[in-house]
């Protein structure tokens, strides 16, 4: 029996080990997805899959508590799927291996998953634990969250039958959610040309590694480097004193992840190789010690030989690094309403080169939409000055704050009952699937809370097993108020 067996409570500990079995990254969740159909059918419990593949599952109401009305418990069942550049895993086959450090769980050098496979263990431990005396219970298990909440927003209107809901996708233990930002994408192609390399040339890679990432959201304010931004300015700079023609630019895995490494492949003059990579060297160095200091000191780099025989031109490579040197990436604003929360963000979250093509994915949020509005267009800008062509897909709404929320008053006042004191009220600055739900039916009651998450969206990926101890207190509570 390992550490991790002896977990509690243990109902939601043995669901999410079953869920860390299988690889579920953002559209492969058919695995799971058919893991809960039989985890319902083997319990008797009612369970509806619609079109788009997200399942409600329908938990009886505890005995005597059948006329209370029905509450809608809500999490994601995929997840982000990264991990360390040394790491062996594949995410369409190999379980992730979960490891239990003093008061965390964590995983072997990939992402844990507990984003949200923990909030959707809770919400279906309410089946498994017979104490917990409950009026009906739904639970909506959505599919692509990660990607873009494309299964929130396939819910159909009338689907469930709940005017309350508990989404458990949160990630601070001390506080109660009542908004979310809203957010959208732009995906930038740069169609480049070039030639052989040219001769008196030689073949060079930078590869950027060793920042910490993060979710594009919740991390943004705490200044960690975006490998992407950061390889840019340092070729760009290069660039402003010797011709350099880039080849292949690579950086992050996903638009929501803060990209912890990047590499591109450049030609430069045999003359000048050795000038270039003093200032490579200049640049990072210069980075790390007035930008990154105190946040993200782990930045590493390398610049080395490598074999380049065609390359873009140096008009070309100009154009592209000019634009992702230009896109905006950080924090853009801070809430007028909220002390602490970010209101405004973008992401430079993945630069992939396809042949004589880059394309430039960026994530951005914003609680305000015609912010959102106002940064997408930016990036439209951008992109028509460096003649590349844009996609920005329909995003997803903000959800306002509600603070006249019955459902917010009765789960601040069982938190403050439980742990004698109050919570903070708070709105996140990421992308539940609130919003989206709220568009079909509007007059769905919503809150939202969470155990300890640190690191979502990267390897150092972790969940504190005390802080699951003491939600999991506080949900149960709830639900039992709720069926009073």
């Amino acid at each position: 029996m390992s550490k991790y067996d002896t977990l509690q409570p243990r109902p939601v500990w043995e669901i999410f080990g079953a869920m860390s079995a299988i690889p579920r990254g953002s559209g492969n969740e058919d695995a799971v997805q058919a893991m809960f159909k039989q985890w319902a059918k083997d319990r008797g419990l009612g369970c509806k899959e619609d079109k788009v593949g997200n399942l409600l599952i329908s938990i009886p109401a505890s005995k005597g508590k059948e006329k209370a009305k029905p509450v809608l418990i809500q999490g994601h069942t995929d997840m982000v799927c990264e991990k360390n550049s040394a790491t062996k895993h594949d995410f369409e086959k190999d379980p992730i291996k979960l490891q239990v450090q003093g008061d965390w769980v964590t995983a072997d050098g990939t992402t844990l998953g507990a984003d949200n496979g923990i909030g959707v263990a809770m919400g279906l431990a309410l089946a498994e634990d017979k104490t917990v005396k409950h009026g009906p219970i739904e639970v909506l298990l959505t599919i692509d969250e990660e990607r873009g909440l494309t299964g929130a927003a396939g819910v159909a209107a009338g689907w469930f039958k709940s005017q309350r809901m508990i989404n458990l996708d949160s990630e601070e233990d001390q506080a109660i959610f009542m908004g979310c930002a809203g957010g959208r994408d732009s995906v930038i192609t740069l169609k480049l040309r070039g030639g052989k390399a040219p001769k008196g040339t030689v073949g060079r890679k930078v590869v950027i590694k060793g920042l910490k990432g993060g979710h594009s959201g919740l991390d943004i304010q705490a200044g960690r480097g975006n490998a992407n931004k950061l390889l840019a300015r340092a070729l760009h700079y290069a660039a402003t004193k010797m011709p350099v023609r880039v080849q292949e630019f690579q950086g992050g895995m996903l638009r929501n992840a803060i990209p912890r490494e990047a590499e591109a492949r450049v030609l430069v003059a045999d003359k000048d190789a050795r000038e270039f990579k003093k200032m490579v060297d200049a640049f990072l160095k210069r980075a790390l010690a007035e930008e990154l200091v105190g946040a993200d000191e782990g930045l590493e780099w390398r610049v080395g030989a490598c074999k380049v025989e065609k390359a873009w031109t140096v008009g070309e490579t100009h154009r592209l690094l000019c634009l992702l040197a230009a896109l905006p990436h950080g924090v853009l604003g801070m809430s007028r309403d909220i002390d602490g929360l970010v209101e405004t963000s973008s992401n430079v979250g993945v630069v992939k080169t396809n042949g004589n093509r880059v394309d430039i994915t960026c994530c951005s949020r914003s609680s305000v939409m015609s912010w959102l509005d106002y940064v997408v267009g930016q990036h439209k800008a951008l992109a028509g000055m460096a003649g590349a062509d844009i996609d920005q897909p329909e995003g997803y709404p903000a959800w306002q704050p509600n603070p006249a929320s019955s459902l917010l008053k009765t789960t601040v006042a069982r938190y403050e009952k439980l742990f004698k004191q109050k919570p903070e009220l708070a709105a996140i600055h990421a992308g539940l699937e609130c919003g989206l739900l709220l568009e079909n039916y509007p007059k769905l009651d919503i809150v939202s809370f969470g155990p300890n998450i640190h690191g979502a969206h990267s390897p150092d990926e972790k969940v504190q097993i005390s802080s699951v101890q003491k939600i999991w207190k506080l949900f149960t509570a709830v639900i039992e108020d709720l069926a009073k």
